[in-house]
């Protein structure tokens, strides 16, 4: 259950971002310091991304949207045209930022 949790926790947290981030409302960087000042995260969600991998919270958010139909899940072209450009955060050396 605890996973679970979790896993929608920060899908919904980074699905936000992301569709802020491709908006044009902040950079990636200030989306990650308004989370790490204004909540004390110690990493801000599209860091996050990069670091568990994009095509992993893209599978994820998927798979929760799937099952609740709830459009906070549906997650954002950006992750998708990401995912399939390889561009899928530190694993690839590419994603909301360069690794």
């Amino acid at each position: 259950m605890a996973g679970f949790v979790t896993t929608r926790l920060i899908s919904a947290l980074v699905v936000e971002a992301a569709k802020l981030y491709e908006s044009g409302v902040a950079s990636a960087e200030d989306i990650d310091t308004a989370c790490k000042l204004g909540f004390g995260h110690a990493m801000g969600p599209l860091a996050t991304a990069d670091l568990t991998g994009i095509d992993i919270l893209l599978h994820a958010t998927d798979n929760i949207y799937t099952e609740s139909q709830d459009e906070k899940f549906a997650p954002p072209e950006i992750m998708r045209r990401m995912v399939d450009a390889g561009d899928i955060g530190r694993k690839s050396g590419q994603g909301f930022y360069e690794h």
